[in-house]
């Protein structure tokens, strides 16, 4: 029975790695610039060009008109339901999504070969969870992209990964398979003074093929007989047919750096949030975006009696004369703030009226057996609605 019971564990996990394994998340190097010293030659009279304006690359950037029109991809992957085969508690990934998955205007990751530190003089948060899909990331039979990156902070490592010291975090990415989302994880401590990550090894259960060396043993159990032993091993998740372990380690750094660094300055970024049928989305903009961003007036909406009302849009300082008088108008916003667009509830916050993010929250998480007294415990999936609805109240 111990065989077969062992046997059918090893199945399952070798069924689950062979379909992570083709779940890639990039194929972004970076740029190496040759060294090659360019040719002197003499300065040559040339008449200058006739200077062409600037064309802005709108595809670097949605402003607020195409984040309201393109809503339906984002929701599609926040409503899909969660694989059985995935790797965190239901639980989690319930006060993942009530959190909300916050979308990056756009999401851009500083790739580096070497290794990247995550900047301790920021909060380091108790729970984030960050899109990194847009419609341009289609999965292929040979390559799955990354939906979401999540990463939870925790007061300790559980007993099956090597003990190290740092603050420890669950991070892990979710992938969307035949309708479903798969959420893998693998443990990381980020260092206090250095902000170095480090990666912690998995106990996990190997198997050993021993050949038959007699004919007796042959009859007996075939051409060879396996046996099962527990072993540590780099995690799982950094497996990978294509890359070696230390390429996935420098990629999951890039990752989570980037990811910190985006959340934690989230306090300083105006907030698009966007809810349907209990679910949630907000998009993050740089306040120095927020020009671009809002500029677009066309978008309005309509009172029952049928007269349009313009929705929030972005003014910049400018002087304004009264007479003899010139008053200055500070920056500010206009129209509403709350309404509804296309059946989806949307409500802007800026930072000067919010009265907080997440990204100051920094309390970590226990596993439910190390808690001696449950309570007075907050589940992860009743704290991310904690969280969530805190950021919708506006600053006294």
């Amino acid at each position: 029975m111990t065989t077969i019971t062992y046997s059918l564990i090893d199945k399952v996990r070798s069924f689950i790695h062979n379909l992570f394994k083709h779940f890639r998340t990039t194929d972004v190097k970076p740029e190496i610039k040759p060294d090659v010293t360019p040719e002197v030659k003499a300065p040559v009279a040339v008449e200058p060009e006739p200077r062409t304006p600037r064309k802005y690359d709108k595809e670097k950037r949605q402003d607020f008109s195409d984040l309201l029109d393109r809503l339906e991809h984002t929701f599609n992957n926040v409503k899909l339901p969660t694989m059985s085969g995935s790797w965190i508690p239901k639980d989690s990934v319930v006060g993942l999504k009530k959190l909300g998955v916050h979308v990056p205007n756009p999401f851009l990751v500083s790739w580096d070969d070497e290794q990247k530190v995550v900047d301790v003089t920021k909060p380091l948060p108790a729970i984030m969870c960050i899109s990194a899909s847009c419609e341009e990331t289609i999965n292929t039979k040979k390559k799955f992209f990354a939906k979401f990156v999540f990463a939870i902070k925790m007061k300790k490592l559980p007993w099956h990964v090597s003990q190290k010291s740092g603050v420890p975090y669950q991070f892990g990415m979710s992938f969307d398979y035949r309708g479903k989302l798969l959420w893998v994880n693998m443990y990381i401590t980020v260092n206090r003074k250095t902000g170095v990550i480090s990666f912690c090894d998995e106990l996990r259960t190997v198997a050993h093929t021993v050949p038959a060396k007699s004919s007796n043993s042959r009859k007996a159990n075939g051409k060879s007989s396996i046996f099962y032993k527990k072993a540590w091993s780099p995690a799982e998740y950094l497996e990978d047919e294509e890359r070696s372990i230390e390429e996935c380690k420098v990629i999951a750094q890039n990752y989570f750096v980037a990811a910190h660094d985006w959340w934690s300055e989230r306090e300083n970024r105006w907030n698009v949030i966007v809810k349907k049928n209990g679910d949630r989305v907000t998009f993050g903009v740089n306040n120095d975006q927020t020009p671009y961003y809002f500029k677009d007036r066309d978008k309005s909406i309509r009172t029952p009696s049928g007269q349009a009302k313009k929705i929030v849009h972005y003014v910049k300082e400018h002087e304004r004369k009264y007479g003899d008088k010139t008053t200055v108008v500070k920056e500010h916003i206009r129209g509403l703030q709350e309404f509804e667009w296309a059946g989806y509830e949307c409500h802007v916050v800026s930072p000067k009226l919010q009265a907080g993010t997440a990204a100051t929250f920094t309390a970590a998480s226990s596993m439910l057996e190390d808690a001696k007294d449950t309570s007075n415990l907050i589940y992860v999936s009743k704290l991310g609605k904690i969280l969530a609805d805190h950021e919708e109240r506006q600053a006294a």
